[in-house]
């Protein structure tokens, strides 16, 4: 695109600043720029259009939202308060980054991000080992509550085995003259016939 050119189409313009021409539209309606037309109707820009067009862009790629674009237009005049721009407008310099200022927030966007992570880190590993020794002591109530139930188990079948026991001893006392003792005593003496 040359840069000494007075007009420029919507096609032009989109195509120097790597945007759509709906994105161009887009600004225009959002930023209420009057963006004059030929006798056909079709949009051209002049310079001053292009620059307002080429920072709002770069203030978008910078990742600011459109609300506070709008404020920095405004304060530095490059649109009025109701949002309505004139094609007389210029912007003598562009927005641009001081980039020490952008070093500097990167750098402590990365330490913000480096101490988050690490303190997501440790937090995470303080979890783990905070659960792993709830899950032991658990396991080690559990074992105990089993271990205590089984004795319980044990002690209650030793009981029932005595009291068995007890009863065999009282039956076979009982009926050691009895009628067991008769047919055992027949049951010999068949089988020795």
């Amino acid at each position: 695109m040359d840069v000494l050119k007075e007009r420029y189409s919507i096609t032009e313009l989109s195509q120097y600043l790597n945007v759509t021409d709906h994105t161009l539209r887009f600004y225009e309606k959002e930023f209420q720029i009057k963006v004059p037309k030929d006798d056909r109707g079709r949009r051209y820009y002049n310079t001053d259009l292009a620059n307002i067009m080429y920072q709002i862009k770069t203030m978008r790629d910078e990742g600011l939202e459109i609300k506070a674009i709008r404020k920095i237009l405004q304060r530095d005049n490059v649109i009025s308060e109701p949002d309505v721009i004139t094609p007389e407008v210029s912007l003598t310099v562009p927005y641009k980054i001081n980039e020490t200022a952008y070093a500097e927030f990167k750098s402590i966007f990365l330490a913000l991000k480096d101490e988050i992570s690490c303190t997501v880190t440790n937090e995470f590993a303080l979890t783990k080992e905070h659960i792993s020794k709830e899950l032991t002591k658990n396991k080690l109530e559990l074992g105990a509550c089993i271990e205590n139930n089984m004795r319980k188990l044990e002690t209650k079948m030793d009981k029932h085995f005595q009291d068995v026991d007890d009863c065999l001893t009282k039956w076979r006392k009982k009926n050691q003259s009895g009628i067991f003792k008769k047919l055992i005593g027949k049951a010999f003496q068949k089988n020795t016939l």
